[in-house]
Order: structure tokens, then sequence, then C-alpha cells
């Protein structure tokens, strides 16, 4: 089984985005993850690894430096140090930078955790010691060699090994630039290196003379290395010497392994940390390579593809065409059909490797919103299979994998097979590839099958399980689109003319293949000519929907900024406007305070005298009033009887063409707009109506006739009881005496008559009232009484 599952793996070209996927990683051990790992065991575990992929992306958009790539992989030389070698000072120094990516990879996915909250609980199992880290990078220098620094014996053995040099150097350099060794001993005049001992090149008839020790000969044998008398001391010293120094290294070395001993198993724990965050960061660099996005992942078995590429494709730069391809429960089967080289195997292919993608954890090259749920395995039988060795022609070999794969199909499994039961004769081949594809939706399998057989194409007609797809034919090519629902004709023939094949045999191709199947034939290619008309037609639709969308939106943006504009110049104006009235506000308050002290017609008139001014400071909308205006017809005229909305109740006494009118109010005219007031009835002269009765108004005095008014003047006693309202009145006509008022109203309204009646009788006995009156239409008619206290 691991045989055809390999295959299958093969034959989808797997190992191509496998390799695709190692690339993107930063570190050899994420490399060979990539390359290696098996399938992700359950959902849980894949939705974890795109939520990974989806922190790396994120974190990358955002800037975030991440030190992967500083990790290497010292498990093997921790695990030497804790069974107590001494490393040599390259593997300890690797080591200290090793630990102090390991760290400083933790700190940054603790400072990311809000951004990258599964990898940074990956992270968090990274304990690296803080001291050790220090303790081993601290002893060695940016040249990779312990430090003198910190180790103060070692500079002081490097010292003197330096000065030794010096000294035997010197001492050469005399030798052989002075006459105690002429031409006649001397091969060269240079010194050199054998054994590790500083040497001479002497002739070779020299070295019977003792000059000192030989301890090499040249190839030719007419030169021999001799290290002199003069030097033999000097180069047992610095011998000595580089002996201590190394002593006192190695020294360091065993202390600095035991440290990194003690953190074996945190170094297990970090680099396979380690390794899982870059097999994350691999995955996100195949999904920005793929242009792929996140796959929703369920249960069910489904494939929900939009828009889906052929991943190798888009690894090599191909423009693809993307497809929609659907696979679930209530069609377990999906039948693949049309031309050769029309794309069917693509979107085979297609399908597998995206499964493929969604178990090992990483984006798919589909559109948002697509679903590739979860399979156990991934079977697939594309291409030819036939072997030498195993004696198998193309249909047997085809025949012992789909021998495998029904032992394997069952729930879980998704299985795709290419051209099934090709290569034998058409019918059994047909009713044997019916029979496997049955066999395998019974078994709860989901089957994705290409074929040319009639049979396998009418199955979506008849048997539920089964959908049909076809790639398209049109004007004699192929366009590698695949039309959900479609049924799509082999088009030999069409392909036949046009590589060349000549008339003369096409037509006897026809006349063998019988008028039913031709006919069979023309209508699948009307068919899917048809169909090729309907989607361009739903295409022109739906770029002119889109286009009237975008219309719609753009004049709906427009309408906002005019609208926001509007709401920006009316609150700008409101603004000025409420600062006039305030202005204004205070002028009328002094006024109003005036005629509270002594209501008058000297009052209102000195008051109007304000209200004019202050019109030009806080005028009325023109638009306001032209509208009010353009309700009312006709318009007031001399005689009419009107309300003003600041000075009150009078009488029109004249009218001027550029719309003021002459306003009489009791014995006082003045002049206002015409815009500004608005017609009343006409009242009767003698007397107003109350349920219908006329009622004689008493004789009044001047003051009372001249008062005016005000809100603070008047009492409202609607709703009182008589004897609750002469109690009130008395409270309120104390509270005018001591403010200075002469005249108030009292407001009853009409009612029944009752409160009215009861008020006007106890006035006449009031101590307060020196007299009163009904209040006249200029003070609000009847419904008020006007009085006039004591003075």
């Amino acid at each position: 089984m691991k045989d055809v599952l390999g295959a299958s793996a093969t034959s989808i070209d797997w190992p191509v985005v496998r390799e695709a996927w190692a690339e993107g990683a930063r570190t050899p051990m994420g490399a060979a993850a990539g390359r290696t790992l098996p399938p992700l065991p359950d959902r849980a575990a894949v939705m974890a690894a795109l939520d990974g992929a989806a922190e790396i992306l994120h974190l990358e958009d955002l800037g975030a430096v991440l030190p992967v790539g500083a990790v290497t992989d010292i498990r093997a030389a921790a695990a030497r140090a804790e069974k107590g070698l001494v490393l040599d000072a390259p593997e300890l120094a690797a080591a200290g930078s090793a630990l102090r990516a390991l760290l400083d990879l933790a700190k940054a996915f603790d400072a990311a955790a809000e951004d990258a909250p599964t990898l940074a609980r990956v992270a968090s199992v990274i304990d690296i010691d803080a001291f050790t880290t220090e303790t081993i990078q601290r002893a060695f220098e940016p040249s990779g060699q312990l430090s003198g620094t910190v180790y103060p014996v070692l500079a002081e053995l490097r010292e003197a090994i330096n000065r030794l040099h010096e000294e035997v150097r010197g001492t050469l350099d005399r030798l052989v630039k002075g006459e105690e060794l002429g031409d006649d001993l001397l091969q060269d005049r240079f010194w050199t290196v054998r054994d590790n001992r500083y040497v001479l090149p002497i002739k070779s008839h020299a070295k019977r003379w003792d000059l000192g020790i030989v301890h090499d000969t040249s190839g030719t044998g007419r030169t021999v290395f001799v290290e002199p008398h003069a030097v033999i001391e000097l180069n047992n010293r610095l011998r000595l010497a580089e002996g201590k120094l190394r002593e006192a290294e190695h020294a360091i070395l065993a202390d600095l392994s035991r440290e990194l001993g003690t953190q074996r198993y945190a170094v297990d724990i970090g680099v396979e940390a380690a390794t899982t965050i870059d097999v994350a960061c691999a995955r996100a660099a195949l999904a920005r390579r793929l242009r792929g996005t996140r796959p929703d992942v369920g249960e069910g078995q489904r494939i929900v593809l939009t828009q889906a590429r052929h991943p190798v494709l888009v690894l090599r730069g191909v423009d693809v065409i993307a497809n929609d391809l659907t696979l679930d429960a209530a069609h377990p089967v999906l039948v693949l059909s049309g031309p050769n080289a029309g794309g069917k195997t693509v979107a085979l292919k297609t399908i597998g490797l995206c499964a493929e993608l969604v178990r090992h954890g990483c984006y798919v090259p589909a559109a948002e919103g697509s679903r590739v749920d979860r399979f156990d395995g991934v079977l697939a039988a594309i291409g030819d299979q036939q072997t030498v060795e195993g004696d198998l022609s193309s249909f047997s070999a085809h025949l012992v994998a789909l021998v495998a794969m029904l032992e394997r199909a069952g729930p879980g499994q998704l299985v795709l097979l290419d051209e099934i039961a090709s290569g034998t004769d058409p019918a059994q081949g047909s009713a044997l590839a019916q029979a496997v594809l049955e066999a395998m939706a019974d078994a709860g399998a989901r089957v994705v099958v290409t074929t040319h057989f009639a049979a396998l194409k009418g199955l979506g007609a008849v048997d539920p399980r089964f959908a049909v797809a076809a790639v398209q034919y049109a004007e004699g090519r192929p366009t590698y689109r695949v039309l959900q629902g479609a049924v799509g004709e082999s088009h030999a023939l069409s392909i036949a003319r046009r590589v060349g094949i000549g008339e003369d045999i096409l037509a006897r191709t026809e006349a063998l293949l019988g008028a039913q199947e031709l006919e069979l034939g023309r209508l699948l290619h009307a068919l899917e000519q048809e169909r090729g008309r309907a989607e361009a037609a739903t295409a022109e639709a739906l770029r002119l929907r889109a286009e009237a969308a975008s219309t719609a939106a753009a004049l709906a943006e427009r309408e906002a900024r005019l609208q926001k504009r509007v709401k920006e110049l009316e609150e700008k104006g409101a603004a000025k406007y409420l600062e006039r009235l305030k202005q204004a506000e205070r002028a009328i308050g002094q006024v109003v305070a005036e005629l509270q002290r002594a209501p008058s017609h000297e009052s209102v008139r000195a008051a109007r005298a304000t209200v004019d001014a202050l019109r030009a400071v806080a005028p009325l909308s023109e638009e306001a009033n032209t509208a009010r205006n353009s309700e009312e017809a006709p318009p007031v005229g001399v005689g009419d009887r009107v309300r003003h909305p600041t000075l009150g109740v009078g009488d029109v006494v004249g009218a001027a063409s550029d719309g003021t009118i002459q306003l009489r109010i009791g014995s006082i005219t003045t002049r206002c707009r015409a815009a500004d007031v608005q017609r009343l009835a006409a009242p009767s002269p003698s007397a107003t109506r109350r349920g219908g009765t006329a009622v004689k108004l008493a004789p009044r005095r001047a003051e009372l006739d001249t008062a005016v008014r005000l809100p603070t003047n008047t009492l409202d006693m609607r709703g009182m009881r008589v004897d609750e309202g002469q109690t009130a009145a008395e409270q309120f006509f104390d509270k005018a005496v001591q403010a200075g008022w002469e005249q108030v109203f009292l407001l009853h309204g009409h009612g029944t008559g009752a409160l009215k009646d009861g008020l006007r009788g106890w006035l006449r006995t009031s101590g307060y009232v020196s007299d009163w009156a009904p209040a006249s239409e200029e003070q609000g008619g009847d419904a008020f009484t006007v009085v006039m206290l004591g003075r």
C-alpha cells in the first residue's frame, strides 16, 4: 500500500510542490521537514498549521523581523557535550550563536503574542538558560578564537609564543642574510617550517657538516631542511609554550562543553520549536508563491474550489485558467469529460494537489471562500503504469492500481482516476469502469474520474451520486475551462481534422461510426456551443451589472460628499447664527427687564426700536419666510387683522410696494415686513364669543387697555378650581407688588366659565386690585383678565 501511496503522490506532481514548500524554509531543519513531514493527523492540526502560516503572513506584513534563520541544529553537539565529550572551538562558538538565536526567537514571539498567538505558544516552550548562553558567547572573539580578554592566561601564553616566534625568525633572518652560511651551503636565502619547527634549506652535500638537525629532504634530494643549532633551544621553548596554550584552551573548552551539556534537553525542545516555526514560515512563503488563500476546512469530505489554479503551473509562472470544481456528499463522484489535451487531467490534479496542500496545512491557489476538507488519503492513478519488470501491460498495471484503490477506498479517501479502464474493449472497459466507480461510491470515498466513455458521461442523469463536468471546446480549440453540469464530447474527429488527417479518412470514419453515434456527437457539440454562448451572455450581463454597481457606488459616494459639505456649511452657518442670537438675546433681555418693571406702550415703543435694530443682527431666514408666505394666500392687505411674532396683534393700516406694511398695535403705529405677520380672522368689534353667546366687555381704563402681556407678568390658572385660583392669585399679586409691577394678567381660559366668573367676582373684593377688565384681542382675548394693582 505504501507503494500505491507513493505512486499516487508522484502521479499528481506532489513532490514538485513539496520541494517548493521546502525552498521557503529559512533553516536546513525547516527545509528537511518540508520534504519529509507526513500529512497532519486531524482537522485540529490542519487548522493550527493554517493559523501559523496566517500569523507569519500577518507579521511579515507588519514588517516584523523574525530571527528564525539564525537557529542552527546543535542537538547532536549538545548530546555529545552531555556525555562528557569536549567540543572544539568552532562547534562551541556555533552553539553559542544558536542558543542566542533561540532566546531571541522566544522573545520575538512573546512580544508578538497578540498578533501570533499560535506560534507564540510554540515558542513559549523555548527555555534556554541565558547565563549559559552568555558564558559561551563571551568566551569567543568574533574570529572564533577563545577570548584573551575573558581568559587572561591565554593572552599571556599567546604573547609569550609571539615573542618566541619573533626571536626565532629574527635569528634565522640574520643567518640567511649574513656571511656565516654562504651560497655554497644555502640552497636559497629564506627560512621555512617543517614538522612545526623553523628550518633553513641547505644543500644536500652540507648535511654532514653538523649545521643542525635535519627534518626533511626535498623531492629531488638536492635540498635538506635543517634546524640550525642557534634556534633549537628557541624552537623547544616555543613548542613547550604552545603545548601549555593547548592545555589551557582544552580546559576552557571542557568547561564550556559541560555548560552546553546541561542544556541538552532544552536545546532539543528549542530546536524542535524553531523548526515548527520555520515550517510555518515555509508555508507562508509557499502561499505567497501560489498567490493562495486560506481555505475553509470541514469534516464532510467536501471540496468546493472557486477559481482554482493548478499549483505546479502557478509555480512555473504559467498563466493558468482558473476553474470552479466541486465534490460533496450529495455527488461523491465527479465525471470529467471533454477532448484530449483539453485540461481534464489538469483539473483532476488540481483537486488532488489542493487536497494534499490542506492535508499538510498549506494554503491553496484558489479564491477566498473555497473549502477543502481534510482527507485521510489521496489515491491517484494517472498516466501509463506499465512495467517491464512486472510483465504488465498498461491496462494490466491500471487494473492492479484499481485493485489497491478498491481495497483502500472508503470514508476519508479521495480517489483520482485518469481515463479509467481505457486501453481495452470500449464496451467492456466502460462497464468495468462503471462498476468500479459505483463500488467506490458505495464505500464512501470521494472520486474524480476523467473519461471518454459515453456511458459514464450519462451517469449523472440516472444516478444522483454522480456529477458531471466538461472541459470546454470552442471554435475548434479547447479553452481549458471546466463547465459544471456539462457533458463534453471527445471531439476526436475535430482534433484529427485540425492536425491534418485527410478528409477521405475522416469521411470513412463517420461512415463507420453510424448515424446514431454521429447524431449524439453533433448534439453534444451543439450543446457545448450553446453553453458557450450562454456563458458569454452571462459574462456580459455580469460585466454590465458590475459597471452599474460601480456607477451607483460612485454616485452614492458623490452624494455623501455633497451631503457632508452641506452639513458642514449648515453647521458653520448655524454657529454664526447662534452667536448673533446670543447677542440679540442679551439686548432683548434688557428690554424685557424694562417691560417687566413697567409694561406700557411707551415701553413697547422703546422695545420696538431695539427689536428693529436687532433685526439686522439676527434676521429671519429668507428661505423660511418665502416658504411660509407661499403657504399663505392671498397676501395681507390694508384692513387685515394680523399677528406679529414679536409685537403681538394689530391692524394693517398701510402697505408699500417693497413688501413692507404699516402696523397699528393699540395707539402705536410701526413698519414691518408683510412676510413677518400672519393674518387672523376678523374679530367681532363689540364682543368676544363664548359658547355662541355675546359677552359685553366692561369699560376699561387706559392703563388696562395699553398693558402689555409678558410671560413673567402672567399667571396660568387653567385647570384650577375657583378657591385654588383665588389662593394662587393672591400669592401672585403679592409677588407682583413686591416687584413693582402695575399690571398683571390672569390666564383662566374659557372652559365652562366657572373659574373665569368666580375669579372676576372675587377681583371686585380683592384688596390688591384697583381695577380689572377682560383682555383685549391684542392682549390675548377673553381667556385672559388684565388686572391693575393698587397703588
